[in-house]
């Protein structure tokens, strides 16, 4: 019973709103309850009527009193319907709200909880919060008029309203440790289907790649073997719940007959006439219906608990490198980025070890290394997803923890390697970061995509469609540089932007970015030899650790590391890259740099 009292507690603090409809639901559920006690009285009136020969006409007061039960009732049931359907509404639109903020607030829930897992819980468990509060109050209200009807057949005799709870405790213990285990191959059950969604979105995020390399074979054992899991699970359930619907139940039979006889006894005896004989056979036969109701929602209680759970574990999750924003409201940012010797560990991982450098306002920082060397965890100190083990990340002179979540997210802003756009139209893309025309405009023309916008046969009304290709992915991501430039950031970030454009695109977003930052600071991971061309600042990272820094050219002619990646893949060498490939060819080994991580240029 506790575990059903836990589940409903639960959705009162997830979703504490309503209480008053709720309160108000258990009232309604009880009265009808109450009510459903009334027509047999009427029925035995009718049949005392019948079989002690008296005044016929006495009979159409019952009947009276039967129907005007009987409209009660309805009319009871009528108002639980109402209460019922805002209660729907408000706890699945509530949860998913709900959900929905909170794993838009911690982007690394990812490494805990699966996509899979996720989305099963946002579109699909989240409609059993309600289904909790109904079997909660159904099963409350139900208990109660269970009382009262053992409390009448005490009051006919005392050892057959003995006889008719012992029998009934009997059912309800037996059939409530039946839907724990029921509900523990349901959690299995859910955990396998988890694993299937988190395979179809790998498998949907990669269809291309898989159908080139043939993997759908090796995929497809994996949905199988998946499916031997859930097959296990569902077939001990419903081993469960044979025991439950078929062996159990013969208690209610057995004690039904018992107490039937018993009351054929004392009516053979004259201890009870036949109107209360009526009565009560009518009485006992609701407590078999309710009861099996009753226990038939303490099963379902058992299975929206781990549904509840699910949801509750989500809405738990927080990181453990997690930080609080601070209250500093400065926007008036020129965007110098400074890293003091920052180290940062992930799981007791060192990750970077005493990183230093400046990102200055003007300028093009770019940060290279080979796969592994910690470029992507400076991108993501600098977007405050995880906090810094030793040494300080300071923006103006300011700690990035000081500011406020309304100035730090409208001073940094950023483009990834797969931008991302919803599915609707150019403008309202655009208008989810800055609903001004003329804004707009100005930064599509600055990203180089205005003149293909406006070529469209609907222009600005055009639908994004990832299938039809209305856009190319080169598009995309200067779509994606304009709504980063509409939110007036000072600092830009751009991940990998180029890792899988054409050269006509690199060409038009290296121009973009020279544009850039004329008025913003720049900051740039990349593996695009022309991308590291137009750095300003090299940042080398190996390792965790600053190898190399310094102007473009000197780092050049220091790293050969460095000169390594510039001439990484297939493009033509620039004058200062020929310089050091005759010398870099002679050596088999690469060099450590002697620059030193520990000064801020």
């Amino acid at each position: 019973m506790k575990t059903y009292i836990n589940v409903f507690k639960t959705v009162m603090r997830i979703a504490p709103g309503r209480r008053l409809q709720v309160f108000q639901l258990i009232l309604s559920y009880t009265i009808s309850n109450i009510i459903k006690l009334l027509p047999p009285l009427a029925t035995a009136g009718i049949i005392s009527v019948v079989t002690r020969a008296s005044n016929f006409n006495a009979i159409w007061f019952y009947v009276i009193l039967f129907i005007l039960f009987t409209i009660l009732y309805y009319s009871v049931n009528s108002w639980s319907y109402y209460l019922e359907t805002g209660l729907v509404r408000y706890y699945y639109s509530t949860t998913q709200h709900l959900l929905f903020n909170h794993i838009a607030k911690n982007p690394l829930i990812l490494e805990s909880i699966s996509k899979g897992r996720i989305t099963d819980t946002f579109t699909e468990d989240v409609s059993y919060m309600y289904s909790t509060v109904r079997s909660g109050v159904y099963a409350l209200t139900s208990f109660f008029q269970l009382f009262l009807i053992f409390l009448i057949f005490s009051a006919n005799n005392i050892f057959l309203g003995l006889l008719a709870l012992v029998v009934d405790a009997i059912y309800i213990y037996l059939m409530n440790q039946n839907s724990k285990a029921a509900a523990v191959r349901f959690d299995g059950i859910r955990k396998s289907q988890d694993k299937n969604w988190d395979l179809l979105f790998q498998i949907l995020n990669n269809l291309k790649q898989i159908t080139s390399l043939s993997l759908m074979p090796s995929l497809t054992s994996k949905i199988v073997s998946n499916n031997e899991v859930f097959d296990i699970q569902n077939s001990k359930r419903y081993k469960i719940l044979s025991t439950r619907y078929c062996k159990i139940p013969l208690i209610t039979q057995i004690g039904k007959i018992s107490i039937y006889v018993f009351l054929g006894y004392l009516v053979f005896n004259n201890q009870l006439t036949i109107d209360k004989l009526v009565l009560l056979v009518g009485y006992y036969e609701m407590v078999i219906r309710n009861t099996d109701s009753v226990l038939e929602e303490l099963l379902n209680l058992s299975n929206y608990s781990i549904r509840i759970k699910r949801i509750d574990n989500i809405l738990k999750f927080k990181s453990d490198n997690q930080i609080d924003y601070g209250d500093l409201d400065n926007d008036y940012i020129d965007g110098e980025v400074v890293f003091d010797h920052v180290t940062f560990k992930l799981k007791n991982k060192k990750i970077l070890d005493n990183i230093s450098f400046r990102a200055r306002p003007n300028e093009i920082t770019t940060i290279v290394g080979r796969p592994g060397s910690g470029k992507t965890t400076i991108i993501n100190l600098l977007y405050r997803l995880y906090a810094v083990n030793s040494g300080k990340i300071l923006i103006d002179n300011e700690s990035i923890y000081r500011y406020s979540k309304k100035v730090y997210a409208s001073n940094i802003s950023g483009v990834f390697q797969n931008p991302f756009v919803f599915s609707a139209s150019i403008r309202e893309n655009l208008n989810i970061i800055n609903p001004n025309i003329k804004e707009q405009t100005k930064a599509l023309k600055r990203a180089r995509i205005y003149q293909k916008i406006t070529s469209l046969k609907n222009q600005f009304n055009t639908k994004i469609d990832l299938e039809s290709k209305v856009l190319s992915d080169g598009d995309l991501q200067k779509l994606a540089i304009a709504r980063a430039l509409l939110t007036n950031a000072e600092i830009l970030i751009f991940d990998e932007v180029t890792s899988h454009a054409d050269p006509e695109t690199i060409k038009d977003i290296v121009e973009i970015l020279e544009d850039l930052k004329q008025d913003h600071t720049i900051i740039i991971v990349t593996h695009r030899p022309e991308m590291m061309k137009i750095a300003d600042q090299v940042i080398v990272l190996k390792e965790g650790k600053i190898i190399s820094k310094g102007k473009n050219k000197d780092v050049l002619s220091k790293s050969a590391l460095y000169r390594t990646l510039r001439t990484a893949t297939f493009v033509e060498n620039s004058d200062d890259e020929k310089e050091f490939e005759k010398s870099d060819r002679s050596s088999d080994i690469i060099p450590l740099d002697s620059i030193s991580n520990s000064m801020i240029k």
